[in-house]
């Protein structure tokens, strides 16, 4: 090997190794003293036995890509960890290439590589049954994909398939995910100016890119439309669009009346004022379908209809609402860091937690500004950000508005899977930035004396 490889392969090792040791350290200290091991969603396991005792008709409440991933590490909670594991260290290893290639500084890439790979609120998700880890990985798989297309000069067409796969598989694990595709086939065409949508190698690309989503998601949707009658990738939308109208249900006409009196009667008298709402729709279903003698998936679908009536009737609740689940995805306080530790034991996990979570929330404000600024980059067409930049700014801005539309009381978990591309991003441009103000310095000092 060169000594350029010796010295990259010396870096690896050490962002494999340090990223180990920590893990390590972080699932002893502070997850599993608080938490039970392999806690989580247990829908996420039922779909998994499901498709062991090939009961497919069971199937459709959730997206099938974290079941299949529970399969293949044989229903057990210790592998799945290590898996997970796995998979945020590779994620650490996609960061540190980006780095390097963009930096050309291996010491800086590490640090950045590190910095992703321990990033708190990805970290907790390893040892636990939910999707979040999942999606991270495709999220990054797929960005990292496309700068390996941009270091080469163009998206080449051989790595198209790849990143149609990655995003579908992604929104086969968190179906807001797949609000993302439009985004990524318009960065993968680029068709402009539009006159060239139609010419040969446009098209070539967009097939590509297209080809597997199409096969898989709606192929996924058809599964559901043949199973239970609904073309849809989840059949929880009504759910999560009830917990978005929560507190204005009450406006709802009198043709969702049972539907809605119901509902109301499950909800707590001071949601109006409550930031993270229950799953109320989940108490309030046995007591619909003894009254409509329908089933879950259809009153399911009813609830759809109802909140979907309130958002388009009712525009300035639904952009009120919006943007508190707008507020909580870029980050807000929680209650164990405003709170007081009960029986004043405060020792080092207490005192860390919050100023690593204040310091997320930070980074996440910096990328916020940047992003923002890039808009206005954008359409001057100034050359201060990269494809890759604008591209992940992309993702993240639609993801954090289609999710604050479409859901409500967890929007923060919704930016987990761009915290490693926060992070990255808000690095590399600070390094970029005093970068940028030392050269200018240096050359300041000569025209000065002169």
């Amino acid at each position: 090997m060169t000594e350029h490889q010796t010295a990259r392969a010396h870096l690896v090792m050490a962002l494999v190794a340090i990223g180990i040791l920590a893990r390590i350290v972080y699932i002893a200290l502070v997850i599993w003293p608080h938490h039970p091991p392999f806690a989580g969603d247990p829908s996420y396991m039922d779909d998994a036995r499901n498709i062991v005792s090939l009961n497919f008709r069971a199937l459709g409440d959730r997206t099938p890509a974290y079941p299949l991933l529970l399969v293949l590490c044989g229903l057990n909670g210790w592998v799945v960890w290590v898996i997970q594991s796995v998979m945020g260290l590779v994620l650490s290893l996609m960061i540190f290439d980006m780095a390097l290639r963009r930096t050309r500084q291996g010491p800086l890439s590490l640090l950045i590589g590190l910095a992703c790979s321990l990033i708190p609120n990805v970290l907790t998700y390893e040892p636990f049954l939910l999707s979040e880890m999942l999606a991270t990985f495709l999220v990054v798989a797929s960005v990292w994909l496309m700068a390996r297309c941009e270091g080469a000069g163009h998206p080449t067409f051989g790595h198209l398939p790849g990143v149609g796969l990655l995003v579908a598989l992604a929104g086969l694990t968190r179906p807001l995910l797949l609000c993302l595709v439009p985004i990524y086939f318009c960065f993968v065409t680029f068709p402009w100016p539009l006159a060239n949508i139609l010419k040969r190698p446009i098209l070539k690309k967009a097939f590509l890119f297209a080809a597997p989503v199409i096969v898989l998601v709606l192929g996924w949707c058809e599964f559901n439309n043949l199973n239970h009658g609904f073309f849809t990738p989840t059949t929880r939308a009504g759910q999560q669009l009830m917990d978005q109208v929560a507190p204005y249900v009450e406006l709802a006409p009198d043709r969702f009346a049972v539907l809605r009196d119901i509902w109301l009667k499950h909800r707590p008298q001071d949601e109006t004022t409550d930031l993270d709402p229950q799953n109320y729709t989940w108490d309030a279903l046995p007591e619909m379908e003894a009254r409509t003698s329908k089933s879950e998936m259809q009153l399911l679908h009813d609830l759809t209809r109802l909140a979907l009536y309130l958002e388009i009737h009712h525009p300035l609740l639904c952009l009120r609402r919006a943007e508190q689940g707008w507020i909580q995805f870029w980050g807000e306080a929680s209650a164990d860091e405003i709170g007081w530790p009960q029986g004043l034991d405060v020792g080092f996990i207490e005192v860390a937690k919050p100023a690593m979570k204040f310091l997320v929330r930070e980074v996440m404000g910096i990328f916020l500004v940047l992003a923002l600024f890039s808009v206005p980059c954008a359409v001057l067409r100034w050359s201060i950000f990269t494809r890759i930049d604008y591209l992940t700014f992309a993702i993240t801005l639609w993801a954090s508005i289609f999710s604050s539309i479409t859901e409500f009381g967890n929007n923060f978990r919704f930016s987990v899977p761009f915290m490693p591309l926060i992070f990255y991003t808000v690095m590399v441009w600070g390094w970029l930035s005093i970068k940028s103000v030392l050269l200018f310095k240096l050359h300041a000092i000569p025209s000065n004396e002169a």
